[in-house]
């Protein structure tokens, strides 16, 4: 069976491990739900390029339609003018033919009629000439319309072509997560598994080191005691000691003096029998 704080190492190990893939995971997720917003806001603003295109060359084919109805009634117009300059010259021609073989009020009359005429075929040619002039204009705004046009329409083929690629890549991203959301979520468990399995190991060693603790300060506590109960012993028998050693040298002094008469007494004896 393993220690307390061998399990508590393991859980750390499994744990840390746990939140590494969960990161890496989630990451992953970021990483898909990224290009999920990037293709989902790519489509929606490529639907709002492409209305505006449609909507610019909608407005152009309308400018384009109408400067080549201007064109027309302009070419109409010049075409009736000209045919109208044809009229009056013939016109011209038929009166100076009659004002040859006619008399001198007859004359006068034609020479009235051909000035009106001269003046009337002025006007029709300034007439041609202004709408020649509208008309080169028109031809370069029908032109600069064709190429705007032209522009347009290419750039709407291109947003066209354009969105397949980004349904495609929104397709790949929204599958990705359907499969990477179920996975960080088992991963984010495993991470909280791996925690309370943690959590729980490290209470355990606490309470076991707290218990140990416990242990060796009733154990220190304990041999405090014992060593209180061991010096008051001694204390007790030096002090029960101390009254025979002076018993025992009272009685050593008695027998000191008591040696000491008996030797005066033989010296006394022994100079006595001398005499």
């Amino acid at each position: 069976m393993t220690s307390l704080p061998a399990q508590a190492k393991s859980y750390g190990i499994k744990k840390a491990e746990a939140t590494k893939l969960r990161r890496k995971g989630e990451n992953k997720l970021k990483v898909v739900l990224s290009q999920k917003r990037r293709s989902s806001s790519g489509l929606a603003s490529l639907e709002r390029k492409k209305e505006a295109t449609i909507r610019q060359r909608d407005h152009i084919m309308q400018l384009l339609n109408q400067a080549l109805a201007q064109k027309e009634s302009l070419e109409r117009l010049k075409t009736m003018a000209e045919e109208r300059i044809r009229q009056e010259q013939d016109a011209r021609d038929q009166v100076k033919q009659q004002s040859e073989y006619g008399g001198p009020d007859e004359k006068a009359a034609a020479a009235e009629r051909l000035k009106f005429i001269d003046e009337k075929i002025r006007e029709l040619r300034a007439e041609i000439k202004e709408r020649e002039a509208a008309e080169a204009r028109l031809v370069n705004t029908i032109a600069n319309y064709e190429r705007e046009k032209s522009t347009l329409l290419l750039k709407l083929q291109k947003e066209i072509h354009a969105k397949p690629g980004l349904i495609e890549q929104l397709k790949a991203s929204t599958k990705t997560e359907a499969r990477l959301r179920p996975q960080v979520k088992s991963m984010i468990k495993r991470e909280a598994q791996a925690e309370k399995a943690l959590a729980l190991a490290r209470k355990k060693l606490a309470v076991a080191q707290r218990k140990r603790a416990q242990l060796a300060a009733k154990r220190r506590k304990a041999k405090r005691k014992a060593k209180r109960k061991i010096v008051k012993r001694k204390s007790k028998t030096r002090t029960k000691k101390s009254p025979k050693r002076k018993k025992i040298s009272k009685r050593k002094a008695k027998m000191r003096s008591r040696r000491r008469r008996r030797t005066v007494k033989r010296k006394a004896s022994k100079s006595r029998r001398r005499k």
